[in-house]
């Protein structure tokens, strides 16, 4: 069945090339080009049409000028065709099932965020024919494939450098075309985390001990999974796949492969929260593992003590209170509560919406209400406010360095191409 404009206008977001018809056909169609013992077919040049045509808005009733992108297009897929093919030979990459895991579900979350809930998402997947499991199914490869094409273009372009030279050659030469200096504020903040309290920790490990009693009691572990589990690989039963030492954070991994396979693990505390652990199989090197997660998330009390004590520092520094002072005493933000809550110059759209809201009129010197993110209750001070402006070869060297290297690594990854398109048999039959 095909995917209609809502999939597909969110399935763009996954930044892949996808062949959204092709793998499902049972009789192949033409073939639009060869690569190496590859192929291309039409279908999916079509698809990829369909998707530009859908992202950009584009009208391609014109039969020219629908055949003019469907070259263009094919040519950017014979050069993921060509990366592949040399990313797949390099013995050195190695993409471990966790990592396609993790990958494939920040898609599908990306994806549902497009929708205004995900009741509404999976409606729209129902009406097109899809469950979720088919869906992940679909662009599994997909994900598999873009994770070993980053890491081969990131593997033979890190080594890519620009001299002082070449900097102010670039900078001569496309100084009018550079992208203008953004408008930009500086900022510190106080940070008082919505974090859940010892008694909420308290109740959760006691809900936890509750979940853990069934488990070793018998009652089945994916159905536990479930019903109860707070990780992303609930919907799978808990199932993690595959994964090596090192790919785990060190409590959570040194708990697996303690356990003989059969086994359930007693409560294990991450930073993430508490975990029960069942391993399913288990190497040397590597062990296959389900488990129920117990987020540390806060209570609605957790939050409402956050925020009143944010509103109660927010008052005090209207009054004239010391905001360095109040900084090191309160902030929960560690890494900028010992320099004054210091959190440096954003590009001013940059900034997530909840901090442009707080800040919005605000002069420097002056502090935003508390303003609530996924950490807590930020005191936000505007220190400084700068408008936009054209790169300064001197203030601005260090981005002007930046994207002269981005410039010299694409024409290094064209010439790569070049020369892989004469070490390969390629053949283009569109």
């Amino acid at each position: 069945m095909k995917l209609n404009n809502k999939i597909i206008a969110a399935l763009i977001s996954l930044g892949l090339l996808l062949t959204v018809s092709a793998r499902s056909q049972e009789v192949l169609d033409g073939i639009a080009a060869t690569v190496d013992d590859q192929i291309i077919l039409i279908s999916e040049v079509q698809s990829q049409l369909q998707l530009l045509a859908v992202e950009l808005k584009l009208d391609i009733s014109n039969d020219a000028y629908a055949d003019s992108l469907m070259r263009e297009i094919l040519e950017q897929m014979i050069d993921d065709k060509l990366i592949l093919i040399e990313a797949e030979k390099d013995t050195t990459i190695e993409i471990t099932g966790r990592e396609i895991e993790d990958a494939l579900n920040g898609h599908i979350e990306r994806i549902k965020q497009q929708f205004p809930s995900e009741e509404v998402f999976l409606a729209q997947l129902s009406a097109e024919g899809l469950t979720l499991k088919e869906l992940r199914s679909r662009y599994k490869d997909e994900v598999r494939n873009q994770l070993y094409k980053e890491q081969f273009l990131n593997k033979s372009l890190s080594a890519v450098s620009i001299s002082s030279g070449e900097v102010k050659q670039f900078h001569s030469e496309f100084a009018d075309s550079l992208p203008k200096r953004p408008a930009g504020v500086q900022l510190a903040h106080i940070l008082i985390a919505t974090a859940p309290s010892q008694a909420t920790r308290d109740s959760l490990l006691a809900y936890t001990k509750l979940i853990l009693a069934k488990a070793k009691a018998g009652e089945d572990f994916a159905l536990l999974a479930k019903a109860y589990s707070g990780d992303g690989s609930a919907s799978k039963g808990g199932d993690l796949g595959w994964f090596k030492r090192g790919d785990m954070v060190a409590d959570f991994e040194n708990a697996v492969f303690d356990l003989t396979p059969g086994d359930i693990s007693d409560i294990v505390e991450t930073q993430f929260g508490f975990h029960i652990i069942k391993c399913l199989d288990k190497q040397e090197t590597r062990a296959k593992a389900s488990h129920i997660l117990i987020k540390f998330e806060p209570m609605e009390a957790d939050i409402q003590r956050s925020k009143q004590l944010s509103d109660s520092l927010y008052k005090s520094l209207k009054d004239g209170a010391d905001f360095t002072e109040m900084v090191p005493e309160f902030s929960n933000d560690e890494s900028s509560s010992q320099n004054d809550g210091l959190l440096g110059w954003y590009a001013a759209n940059d900034l997530s919406k909840e901090f442009v809201e707080g800040i919005r009129g605000l002069n420097p010197g002056e502090y935003s209400k508390p303003v609530l993110s996924q950490f807590g209750y930020h005191i936000l001070k505007v220190l400084g406010i700068k408008s936009s402006r054209p790169l300064d070869f001197k203030d601005d060297y260090n981005d002007i360095e930046a994207i002269a290297k981005r410039h010299k690594t694409q024409k290094e990854l064209e010439n790569w191409l070049n020369e892989a398109r004469d070490r390969y048999f390629i053949e283009i039959k569109l």
